[in-house]
């Protein structure tokens, strides 16, 4: 990605004190809402929130809270395309005429960073927190199911005590419905006021919103700016024994309900929400209206258990670390992630941040496909043709974005948004340059032939994408007096490398691999292949300096500092076929050679390449570099680079997570068999990938360093490759393989 970047956050330092704090290895906890805080966010593959310290509403520190859904950008305005952000749904405030809780957190944190330098040890003493309105605090983030939790005791300026917990839940049953809950109690007598309110300052990207209320509903529309793209929430509030009312003068939509506290005495209140826009219903505030009425009418349990379910679902696909507790929570976080900005069924892809932020503009870049997509296509191959429709339904656009360069085929974007036109800011050359992006699309296609063996997806879907790309290549290289084809002209998935270059080696090899991607999806499906394919294919030069035994990054290249990993993803997940003392070499050559402060996903390619050389130290080591100096307390959230950057940066945790899928167990695929090369490092215990999918069949890899076991759950017989040996999983049964010994170990 080219360095345009939105909402950093903090720099990362040591864990909040309170992280953790649970017996439950599930949940990831907090009782500091300041000490190095960054808030956690939760979605349902289409819609999302930023919960902040509060449990509810909008703050604009430490991290500004965003609320997405899927496809609602604004239009290009003669420049680009952006991510616009929703008005925040999730307020539901309490107040008893005094104060709020609310803004007891915000005076708080205030109090905090003016009177004690943010730190909350200091301001939760009883002479400085308690006094100021706030004690007891407790924030978790449970990943089964999605649902945030937030409790304290909140003190009012009056003087009043009440014990508040809010609850957010975006229902991943129901893909346009969330809901949010707030149970009280007080521990005083008097009247109590809960506000529901669709708050406009976290709106960003927005024309001003038609609001309005009627029995217990709220609404609001808006459009974002310059695409005509409507979006409409609708919030129905649910009190037992009181009826919310609508107070004129507002400048947001808000209703409230006042009731009787009385000491002890338990109340609780419920918003549920919905969120529709015109890419999914002509009239989006009806269709809003119409779900929101329906959760309500099924009341929060049936959501909370519907929801339960459906993510049971998608963690049926676990990865199971032994040996190392934080370890495991940051892998199972790490998926938790991802899955909050996808699901199946839906058009859209996802850009680095996902639904969590509008960081690179909500564009979707080949992050996606090189980086997340194979940490889903694994485990969720559907959600992962969900993804892979987004570039099928822009296959008209690249073929123009090619055909305006003068060239055949379809060339992708850089950076793609709502239409699949170049959407890169004119100032950054990767747009022009970076053309790379056109083979990790085909990559991803390929990939999902492989692991699907869907003919028909690959007839109408797959082989479409595969020979446009195919097409855009052969036009695209320059052959020189012996016939050898070049392609000149680029930017390397190395960025600081903005050239332009010629004979990137990375786009030379992925272009050459991409060709022959297409002949061989055409010959599957009975098309003809056009020859062109493989002749350029076997055409293509590919840049090796025979003294230093490498592959340069570029023609003229001469040692200079990268940006991130490139070179080295020739052995993963290109697979270019190659001695592996090459691959070692082109590693020793390029990984002290990457700047620091790149982005986070470069080490875990490193460790991916370590562990298939067998390397399992220092495929380990560059584990904790891929994690450790990029992930935010308390739950466990990668940031772009050690010093900031995108957040929540999912391209990081998808890289991660492909040390365990692929790295660690040496899992690749083929059309006719699974390899694998299994291998652990002497930190752990063991690694487990729970009901990985190949066709049709469903199954697991235990690794362990006595042995490492696959077991078939369903499908027919599975053939599985090890050192060599082809051996077939029986139906139900199961076969143990030799784990590799590490080469330090031999």
């Amino acid at each position: 990605m080219d360095a345009h970047t939105a909402g950093e956050p903090a720099r990362a330092g040591a864990p909040a004190g309170g992280a953790f704090a649970t017996s439950d290895e599930w949940v990831l906890s907090t009782d500091d809402p300041l000490t190095d805080y960054h808030p956690a966010f939760t979605g349902n593959g289409r819609l999302a929130a930023r919960v902040p310290a509060a449990g509810n509403g909008f703050a604009e520190a430490p991290v500004r809270t965003q609320f997405h859904v899927a496809g609602f950008y604004t239009g290009r305005g003669g420049e680009w395309s952006r991510k616009a952000s929703l008005p925040a749904w999730t307020t539901l405030d309490v107040s008893d005429g005094s104060g709020s809780f609310n803004d007891a957190f915000s005076s708080v944190r205030a109090t905090a960073e003016e009177l004690v330098g943010g730190d909350w040890a200091a301001v939760a003493r009883p002479e400085a927190g308690a006094a100021r309105g706030i004690e007891g605090y407790r924030q978790s983030l449970d990943l089964r199911t999605g649902v945030i939790t937030t409790e304290a005791r909140w003190t009012s300026p009056a003087g009043r005590v009440t014990d508040v917990r809010h609850q957010v839940l975006t229902d991943r049953s129901r893909p346009y419905v969330a809901a949010v809950t707030v149970t009280l109690t007080p521990h005083w007598e008097g009247t109590l006021v809960v506000t529901d309110t669709l708050d406009d300052r976290a709106a960003s990207r927005t024309t001003p919103a038609r609001q309005g209320a009627d029995a217990g509903r709220i609404w609001t529309v808006t459009e974002a700016e310059g695409s005509g793209i409507v979006a409409a929430v609708v919030s129905v509030l649910h009190a037992d024994g009181a009826e919310p009312s609508c107070p004129s003068g507002e400048e947001t939509a808000a209703q409230t309900v006042t009731v009787r506290a009385l000491p002890g005495r338990r109340c609780s209140f419920t918003k549920y929400v919905s969120v529709v826009t015109s890419h999914d219903a002509d009239d989006p505030c009806a269709a809003a209206r119409s779900h929101a009425d329906e959760a309500a009418r099924a009341g929060y349990g049936r959501l909370a258990d519907d929801n339960r379910r459906a993510w049971a679902r998608e963690w049926q696909g676990d990865i199971v670390v032994r040996g190392d507790d934080r370890l495991q929570r940051q892998v199972r976080a790490s998926k938790f992630y991802l899955l909050t900005s996808v699901r199946e069924d839906s058009p859209w892809s996802l850009s680095p941040a996902g639904l969590s932020s509008d960081s690179y503009n909500g564009h979707v870049f080949w992050d996606t496909e090189t980086w997340i997509l194979p940490s889903l296509l694994a485990q969720h191959p559907r959600i992962a043709e969900s993804v892979l429709d987004y570039r099928v339904r822009r296959l008209d656009a690249a073929r123009a974005y090619a055909a305006d360069g003068g060239y055949r085929g379809a060339r992708f974007p850089w950076e793609s948004g709502l239409t699949g036109d170049e959407d890169t800011p004119v100032w950054a050359p990767c747009g022009r340059l970076e053309q790379h992006v056109s083979s990790d699309v085909a990559l991803a296609f390929w990939q999902h032939w492989l692991v699907t063996g869907d003919e028909r997806w690959l007839r109408t879907s797959g082989l479409p994408v595969l020979s446009a790309v195919a097409d855009f290549w052969t036009s695209r290289v320059t052959a020189d007096a012996e016939g050898r084809c070049h392609i000149n002209g680029v930017i390397p998935p190395d960025e600081y490398a903005e050239g332009p270059h010629d004979d990137s080696v990375y786009t030379n090899v992925a272009a050459r691999a991409a060709l022959r991607f297409a002949a061989r999806a055409a010959e599957t499906s009975g098309q003809p292949a056009d020859a062109r394919w493989t002749d350029v294919a076997d055409r293509i030069v590919v840049p090796f300096d025979r003294a230093l035994g490498i592959h340069p990054e570029f023609t003229g290249y001469e040692g200079q500092q990268i940006k991130q990993a490139d070179v080295v993803m020739l052995a993963y997940p290109w697979e270019n076929p190659q001695p592996a003392e090459v691959s070692r070499a082109d590693l020793e050559y390029y990984v002290p050679r990457t700047h620091e402060d790149g982005p986070s996903m470069t080490d875990s390619v490193h460790s991916i390449v370590y562990a298939e050389l067998g390397d399992a130290k220092a495929a380990f080591e560059h584990t904790r570099r891929s994690v450790e100096p990029f992930l935010r307390p308390p739950f466990e959230q990668f940031a772009e680079t050690r010093t900031g950057g995108a957040f929540t940066f999912l391209t990081g945790h998808g890289g991660f997570l492909q040390e365990f899928l692929h790295g660690y167990s040496g899992l690749r695929w083929r059309e006719d068999r699974v390899v694998l090369a299994p291998i652990l490092p002497d930190a752990l215990e063991g690694i487990a990938l729970r009901r990985l999918r190949w066709r049709g069949r469903v199954f697991d890899i235990d690794i362990r360093h006595e042995a490492t076991t696959v077991r078939l759950h369903a499908g027919e017989a599975l053939p599985v490759e090890a050192a060599g040996r082809l051996r077939h999983v029986p139906a139900g049964g199961e076969v143990r393989l030799a784990t590799r010994t590490p080469v330090a170990d031999r």
